[in-house]
């Protein structure tokens, strides 16, 4: 039997979820898996060097849990995998799932500079990989669904089968740009749609957050087997926190702008508010 957790942050990917989960990480009331992003529920997606495939594996992952409410992970490609929303609903009806959005062409520009150093990427000319209308795999991809920059943006139609499989009141969509810009008061407002203690002191200065989950992460990472522990990348905030290295065109910039905003009437709408100012050309 999963030893399922009950709260998942689901994507998108370069949005904030990091710093949302290293602030979850630092609440008592929250147990956090020490690997983020097991992808244990997308079995319709290709196997990441992180994915963790069998039960008895991701049961490790929160099997130290005491007393906290919530046991969480931060897969951000469940957001794009139908059959995820329907194991979650299926192994734990009542999860709570926290979706954060940032701006498309703001998200897709980030994931690009982010593959090109992991290696998922080998298209130097940005213009060319951001535009590019049919699925590719390079020899060293590792994850090629991520490679359809233009496809990930339309968030509605990946949110969609999320709202079918769980109550509306469960999950939780929050946009980046709203968030960050006071994250320690929008995490206070999140513990109180979680019903935790919206009192704690969290920081999102990175440094002071690892700093303070570093005896627990040991802890956890201790209690983890051998070929679990190798799913740990050591230079993971290293490599995610990395400079952009190529330049995109105006021309390329304003055809990403024109294939996200096709989306954005029906994502508010099914939102059932604005998007953010700045998700506008």
């Amino acid at each position: 039997m999963v030893a399922a957790p009950n709260l998942f942050v689901i994507g998108a990917p370069r949005c904030g979820t990091t710093s949302l989960y290293a602030g979850l990480k630092q609440h008592s009331d929250v147990y956090t898996s020490v690997l983020k992003e097991p992808h244990f529920y997308a079995s319709d997606l290709p196997k990441q060097p992180h994915t963790v495939s069998s039960q008895e594996d991701y049961s490790r992952l929160f099997d130290a849990r005491t007393n906290q409410r919530f046991s969480a992970e931060a897969s951000v490609w469940y957001l794009y995998s139908p059959r995820a929303a329907l194991a979650v609903a299926r192994h734990n009806p009542g999860a709570r799932v926290i979706v954060l959005l940032r701006s498309p062409v703001e998200m897709v520009l980030s994931l690009y500079h982010l593959y090109l150093r992991t290696g998922n990427e080998e298209e130097r000319n940005a213009d060319k990989a951001l535009l590019r209308s049919e699925s590719i795999a390079f020899e060293h991809s590792y994850f090629p669904p991520g490679l359809l920059y233009s496809g990930l943006m339309r968030f509605e139609q990946h949110l969609t089968a999320w709202f079918d499989a769980l109550p509306r009141e469960q999950i939780q969509v929050i946009f980046y740009e709203e968030f960050y810009s006071e994250p320690v008061q929008n995490f206070n407002r999140l513990c109180c749609w979680l019903g935790i203690d919206d009192r704690q002191d969290i920081s999102f200065d990175s440094k002071v957050a690892r700093q303070r989950v570093k005896m627990q992460a040991m802890k956890q990472i201790l209690n983890l087997p051998p070929h679990l522990r190798e799913k740990l990348n050591p230079k993971a905030t290293e490599i995610h926190s990395g400079v952009k290295t190529n330049t995109i065109s105006v021309n390329t910039r304003a055809r990403l702008q024109a294939i996200a905003e096709q989306g954005f009437s029906n994502l508010s709408s099914l939102l059932g508010r604005p998007l953010p100012a700045q998700w506008w050309a």
